[in-house]
């Protein structure tokens, strides 16, 4: 079986993602910022190509992530990102791909040095966990899915990796762990940001000019 990565994306649109920072910046501005994350978590994620299919999972019919990512463009489905995970992990596995793997896009200085043991810790465990410093996760992946792998998890909580490596325990899918990192979500999020020495080139842009417009 070849190994799965799918990234998971909102539509860019204007004062529907990453709403936290609007006010410092204008939506029109904060929807170009994240469409920069998605574009550049889009290219990093190349580095494990061809070894691994490549898969941009999108919330909603977006021309700009079909265009990115061709055939490999899909549609999120389910009622909540837990449903939403589940059917994708179905869906590749039913398609023969495993292991597998979600990357969420809201960590735009995530490097492929950091993802790149995925394949052997599912080799050794049968799902993993990507901690986020404020108590979510980046990534998860598993070597088959389970119906309740997301059952009893709080989703935007402190308490969202504890409870899903809970649900995970539960479902006999121990997880191993990749090394932790962050999420951007808060002004204080981007200045750490423009310190970070692995960067995107998109993400590099818009923060050289963002300066000029804030």
């Amino acid at each position: 079986m070849k190994p799965a990565i799918a990234l998971f994306a909102r539509a860019p649109l204007p004062g529907q993602v990453k709403t936290r920072l609007v006010g410092r910046w204008t939506p029109e501005q904060v929807a170009d910022l994240y469409r920069a994350f998605v574009l550049d978590m889009w290219e990093m994620l190349g580095a494990f190509a061809p070894a691994s299919e490549l898969f941009l999972y999108a919330d909603a019919g977006c021309a700009e992530w079909r265009a990115l990512a061709g055939a490999q463009a899909r549609l999120q489905q389910g009622a909540g990102l837990g449903q939403r995970m589940l059917h994708c992990f179905d869906e590749l596995h039913a398609a023969g791909f495993g292991p597998l793997l979600i990357v969420g896009s809201d960590s735009p200085a995530l490097s492929a040095n950091l993802l790149a043991p995925w394949t052997a810790l599912l080799a050794q465990s049968p799902a993993l966990l990507g901690p986020a410093e404020d108590g979510g996760y980046y990534a998860i992946g598993c070597r088959q899915p389970h119906p309740r792998m997301f059952e009893g998890v709080e989703w935007s909580s402190p308490r969202t990796l504890s409870q899903t490596a809970a649900a995970l325990q539960r479902c006999g899918l121990p997880p191993a762990y990749l090394p932790s990192h962050f999420d951007v979500d808060t002004p204080e999020d981007l200045a750490r940001l423009r310190a970070e020495p692995y960067l995107g080139r998109h993400t590099r842009r818009w923060l050289e000019h963002s300066a000029l417009r804030s």
